[in-house]
């Protein structure tokens, strides 16, 4: 591997490095270990590969779909209209945004989901951006060292951002997941405790939970649909949704910094606030 190789590398690093830094340097009340942060990022570096297998056979399969919608023209056969439009859209929406969203939020549950050091609000995106992170990483060094410099610097601005921004959507739902299921226990336990009706209606973190796989597949399938598109207006969708990412989601990144607090307390604000007539009982008692 040459010097140019070696520059290259640190190029298409450093845009994931440096925002890992920003969001952890984010993480206000209680910092994660950094163990587990890097185990998180080297989960999303390894699943580059079966993202890889599973999008080629995803590819296959959806170009087996349409291929009776194609048309010949001398002697090739290609899609047109409509059908070219809903090709792409299967393609980028399933094959692509589907298996790496969804790679990354497996990781996020099976490394996460019960682990003592989830415990407050901010932790479910600084979990979600390392992992998404460390998959931009890895991809992004592939690309660059093939494409080179001008490659490293449109993807520095877009596509590991981009990762990050969907990183960013899927965190914020799953720690409104982990908060409304908290404050479900706790209204169980004031049932148990006959403070509570046992027939009251209970928090449910159901919808989060869809919504934290659900809007990432979708943001992120938008963005490559628009991406390779080749419309003008698509183009204008693209730069107009990328600037929309970066207002939304690095406002969401503060926001959530500044509104941090343990899962004790939040759940605790949940429960007070859909049940103020018991305030006092359950200050006394929680």
């Amino acid at each position: 591997m040459g010097i140019n190789d070696i520059l290259l590398v640190c190029a298409a690093l450093f845009p994931a490095i440096a925002l890992c830094i920003y969001v952890f340097k984010k993480d206000r009340v209680e910092k994660e270990p950094i163990g587990l942060l890097i185990s998180l990022a080297f989960l999303g570096c390894v699943i580059c590969f079966p993202a890889a297998e599973i999008e080629g056979v995803a590819f296959d399969l959806i170009k087996k779909a349409f291929t009776p919608y194609a048309v010949e023209q001398d002697g090739v056969k290609y899609l047109t209209g409509v059908a070219f439009k809903m090709y792409n859209a299967s393609k980028y929406f399933v094959g692509v945004a589907l298996v790496e969203e969804g790679l990354k939020f497996l990781v996020l549950i099976l490394m996460t989901r019960k682990n003592k050091n989830f415990n407050s609000l901010f932790d479910g995106l600084i979990y979600a951006v390392f992992v998404s992170l460390g998959f931009a990483a890895l991809e992004n060094v592939l690309y660059v060292v093939k494409n080179g410099w001008m490659n490293a610097f449109v993807r520095a601005v877009m596509s590991v951002p981009g990762h990050m921004f969907f990183a960013v959507l899927m965190g914020y739902y799953y720690s409104m997941w982990h908060m409304y299921e908290k404050a479900k226990r706790k209204e169980r336990a004031l049932k148990r405790d006959g403070l509570l009706s046992p027939d009251a209606k209970e928090f449910s973190g159901r919808r989060h939970l869809v919504l934290s796989l659900l809007v990432p597949i979708l943001a992120h399938g938008l963005y490559d649909y628009c991406c390779t598109d080749g419309t003008v207006l698509a183009t204008i969708g693209l730069y107009a949704f990328l600037l929309f990412l970066y207002v939304h989601c690095f406002g969401r990144i503060r926001k959530m910094s500044k509104d941090d607090m343990l899962d004790v307390t939040y759940s605790n604000l949940l429960v007070l606030k859909k049940h103020p007539h018991l305030a006092e009982k359950i200050k006394e008692k929680y």
